[in-house]
């Protein structure tokens, strides 16, 4: 994080940002630049919603009279869908059951929080990357999580588009092929193909038929028929040059280069940006997407078009939620 010296400049107008996720939730102070001044991250698994809500807002606190300063305009929420903007609540998120249809606006501004605006991590990913990261000066840009999910947060003519009911970009419900692997409870799905999970059911696709040809491979053996590696431990060993695990990744990578052709010709974007494992092992999914996508778009289209890694580092959580927060405030003040 940022010294407490960057956190305390006379003046400086802040916000509240606060990324809640299945296990963890980060706060931080941050600023209209998108700086993470300060900030933390504590354990939430086994909190129930109000519980950690109520940490959250202790923790922020705290900071800000460790690192005086202006009083924060708003607090920006960055949460995992399905959720509403609208009503300030969780619907329905697959991996945090304990917060389903959990009212987490009223919940913070009953709790004394200054303006709070939620917005689902792609959205707010799209943001964050349109005002300070790799999607910086495009007109239309589309981000991809890569994530636990596979979701996309549209930029388009340069307003973020979440869509009346906060459902805009969910890509990973899109089916590319009928006998692909299962994602978002579909068969074939974007996001059997390219979330972490769904890496993981490529790669152990690819581990059986390695060991049906003989083939060595770090994917193999199998504990009880079931995988013992994730995404991260795939793409690690696909980056060394196991076939069995590069085979896996180029399904995903060709995959990618099929939704992104769709993408282009139907939003014309500037550029595509890789959230997660598509920022962290680019050279896995880039080149075999861009081939996907040179043949099967428009070649108008794709001739500006680039597709580039997450710039927003190792606090994209925490400035997704800064982002939020920017945009609720102007939404405040321009009603």
């Amino acid at each position: 994080m940022e010294t407490s010296a960057q956190a305390s400049r006379a003046g400086e107008r802040r916000v509240w940002g606060l990324d809640i996720g299945g296990t963890k939730i980060g706060v931080c102070i941050g600023n209209a630049a998108g700086e993470v001044l300060v900030g933390e991250r504590f354990p939430a698994a086994s909190l129930d919603p109000r519980a950690a809500l109520a940490q959250a807002l202790d923790r922020l606190r705290a900071l800000q009279a460790l690192h005086p300063g202006e009083d924060p305009l708003a607090l920006g929420v960055a949460c995992p869908g399905p959720m509403s903007s609208r009503e300030g609540r969780f619907l329905d998120p697959p991996n945090m059951p304990a917060w389903h249809r959990f009212a987490v606006r009223e919940e913070l501004l009953r709790l004394g929080s200054p303006h709070v605006r939620l917005m689902n991590d792609a959205n707010a990913g799209a943001l964050a990357e349109s005002l300070w990261g790799a999607a910086r000066g495009a007109s239309t840009s589309v981000f991809f999580t890569m994530s636990t999910g596979m979701g996309a947060g549209l930029v388009i003519g340069g307003r973020l588009y979440e869509g009346p009911d906060d459902l805009a970009g969910e890509i990973g419900h899109l089916r590319l092929d009928p006998d692909g692997p299962v994602g978002f409870g579909k068969r074939g799905s974007v996001e059997g193909y390219l979330s972490g999970p769904g890496l993981v059911q490529l790669g152990e696709a690819e581990a059986r038929i390695a060991r049906q040809r003989g083939e060595t491979t770090r994917l193999w053996p199998l504990t009880h028929d079931h995988p013992r590696f994730d995404a991260e431990e795939l793409c690690r060993a696909a980056a060394s040059g196991d076939a069995a695990a590069k085979r896996a990744t180029d399904r995903a990578a060709d995959a990618l280069g099929r939704l992104m052709a769709l993408l282009t010709d139907l939003l014309n974007p500037d550029v595509f940006v890789l959230g997660t494992i598509g920022s962290a092992y680019p050279e896995l999914f880039h080149p075999g997407a861009r081939a996907v996508l040179e043949r099967e778009a428009l070649p108008r289209a794709v001739e500006r078009l680039k597709i580039l890694p997450s710039t927003l580092g190792a606090e994209r959580g925490m400035k997704q939620a800064l982002a939020a927060a920017l945009f609720g405030y102007g939404e405040l003040h321009s009603r």
